[in-house]
């Protein structure tokens, strides 16, 4: 048979192919589908072409790895031919396809009794790297003590093993006895410093350094951010020779974390290219501080840029907008954006939470229940959006019941929990269950009781017409009274027409938060109601003397677009007529109708 032209590979029998490629499908399983991947595998083995196209043959190993069981793969190994062998080993060591300690330490030993450890340094780099990712120091001190001439990246896999193990002073020893360093050297000891807080020798070590590139500017931002320090986060962005998105969006989060808004705003702006994570924080820091309007404005606006590619952090920030604006429509689309991109997405619990969270509080609780239902693990987070959402929505027993539930299979309910099933009982009349869940809460999950729970049960006491017990529970209550238990009561006391404890009660929250709008709101309206008009305007002056402003409201009756309601949005005299007929109104409603 007359030879190949020169520069191709000599091509081996079938009969061998085929014999490699049997052994290849019994060493990837009987049940794998990677029947072409395999063949083509078999041959480029067995045909020479691994060593003409080490490339083709890399890749090829490398889609191989993931579909060949640990226990097998050192007898695959052992079938192949010498000459395929180290590339086979460093693919398998790099890609840590042995995960866990057996399997590395079989592949270790096959390598040593193939002849390619000690002396392949690469190898014995790769295998060491893997060792310490496993947490098995001393296989690795083993390994360390066999390779005869170390180098940089020997080193600075040990170096970054002690940083990863937040072993520091160890680290600095390390890197102090290196008898080379290079950039990756002082970069990984320079984020070892920034990941612990050691600004002071971050910075010190930052000075010495003979060359810096993007990532050791970068690492001195982070630490900076991560601490707070905007001021030497923002000099030392300004002294950056080259930025990069990771350097914006380092200065972006910190603003956001410190919580500020206007800052974090003009770096957004500011930002030449923008990555979904530079989306992904500000979307979250509009719904952090309740913004919901600039939320979803903002993502019409990533949307309609197209650059980047929402992802589930991004689908959580909008859906809490949508769920707090009430706004089931954009909601439902949002939920039709997660549907269609579904395969590119990590749907964990907190993306179907968010999911489920919007539709509970816009009172859709068939589709929120599917979604509930449909989820492999729950969140206590979970659970609560679910109780309060049927509590919210006139379904008070099944809040109750999921509640029960919860304590049965799910986690263990927390302070919220305890928050949404008051809540529940309050708005359903339950009394007897509310006190049940109450003095649960207190002995037997030893939960102190907050401002929310008092203030709950007071609600709840105040709807029953027990307006004796929420007096008796807030005198009990002492110094722990908040502006929030006494705006509990004093509904509670117009839901029952007790004027007086109303007014004793109004008068208490003004004391107590002066600049407060509803304390003046609340006790405005007991007076309307009883026609006491004079006391209305008198209400009226100690609010401009205390010079007390209306919170902006916003509305999406009649619009598609939240819009903004202030309190110059009428006059004084429309406010005066719309008072009057207000309390009249409120006086007439409750006389039994005549016919």
């Amino acid at each position: 048979m007359p030879s190949p032209p020169p520069g191709l590979p000599r091509r081996r029998s079938p009969a061998a192919a085929t014999a490699l490629l049997s052994r290849l499908r019994a060493a990837a399983g009987p049940n794998s589908p990677r029947h072409l991947l395999l063949r083509s595998m078999a041959l480029v083995l067995t045909s020479g072409l691994s060593s003409s196209h080490p490339a083709l043959a890399s890749r090829l190993l490398n889609s191989l790895l993931p579909h060949i069981p640990c226990h097998r793969l050192p007898a695959l190994l052992r079938l192949l031919p010498r000459d395929h062998l180290t590339l086979l080993l460093l693919s398998s060591v790099k890609h840590h396809h042995a995960h866990s300690l057996p399997a590395a330490c079989a592949l270790h030993a096959l390598a040593v009794a193939s002849g390619h450890l000690p002396s392949d340094l690469r190898l014995a780099n790769s295998l060491l790297s893997l060792y310490l990712s496993l947490g098995s120091p001393g296989s690795a001190r083993r390994l360390l003590a066999d390779i005869p001439r170390p180098d940089t990246v020997t080193w600075n896999t040990l170096l970054r093993a002690c940083l990863r193990m937040g072993i520091l002073p160890a680290a600095r020893r390390l890197f102090d006895e290196m008898p080379e360093r290079d950039l990756v050297s002082y970069n990984s000891m320079l984020a070892g410093y920034a990941a612990e807080g050691d600004m002071v020798g971050a910075r010190e070590l930052f000075d010495e350094m003979p060359e810096r590139d993007v990532v050791t500017w970068n690492s001195m931002l982070a630490g900076y951010t991560r601490r707070g320090d905007m001021e030497s986060a923002k000099k030392m962005f300004d002294a950056m020779p080259v930025r990069d998105v990771v350097s914006w969006n380092s200065m972006l989060d910190g603003y956001a974390q410190a919580g500020d808004v206007k800052m974090a705003r003009m770096v957004f702006d500011g930002m030449p290219r923008r990555s979904i994570v530079s989306w992904n924080v500000v979307v979250a820091l509009y719904a952090k501080v309740k913004d919901w309007c600039e939320c979803l404005r903002l993502f019409d606006a990533l949307m309609a840029v197209g650059e980047n590619i929402p992802n589930e952090k991004t689908f959580v920030s909008v859906l809490t907008a949508c769920g707090n604006l009430g706004d089931l429509e954009r909601g439902k689309w949002v939920h039709s954006l997660v549907c269609e991109r579904w395969e590119r997405l990590v749907p964990d619990v907190l993306l179907l939470t968010a999911l489920l969270t919007m539709y509970a509080k816009c009172g859709v609780m068939g589709t929120a229940k599917e979604i509930f239902d449909s989820m492999s693990e729950w969140s206590v987070a979970s659970w609560n959006s679910m109780i309060i959402g049927y509590g919210l929505h006139g379904h008070s027993e099944k809040a109750l019941e999921l509640f029960t539930e919860m304590e049965k299979s799910g986690p263990q309910p927390n302070e919220t929990t305890f928050i949404c099933i008051l809540s529940s009982c309050a708005h359903g009349g339950l009394v007897l269950e509310g006190w049940w869940c109450f003095d649960r809460m207190v002995r037997f999950y030893n939960i102190e009781p907050k401002a929310e729970h008092f203030g709950c049960m007071m609600d709840l006491l105040g709807r029953a017409g027990l307006l004796r017990d929420s007096e008796e529970l807030i005198k009990n209550l002492q110094a722990k009274v908040s502006p929030a238990l006494w705006g509990a009561l004093i509904a509670a006391s117009r839901t029952q027409d007790s004027s007086k404890l109303g007014e004793f009660v109004g008068k208490k929250l003004i004391e107590m938060k002066p600049t407060e709008f509803s304390s003046y709101v609340l006790l405005s309206n007991i007076y309307a109601a009883e026609g006491r008009w004079d006391e209305v305007e008198k209400v009226r002056k100690v609010m401009k003397e205390n010079v007390v402003e209306k919170d902006v409201g916003m509305s999406l009756v009649g619009s598609s677009e939240p819009h903004q309601i202030t309190d110059d949005s009428f006059s004084f005299q429309k406010n005066s007529v719309m008072l009057s007929m207000l309390g009249y109104m409120g006086v007439h409603v409750k006389q039994p109708s005549q016919v």
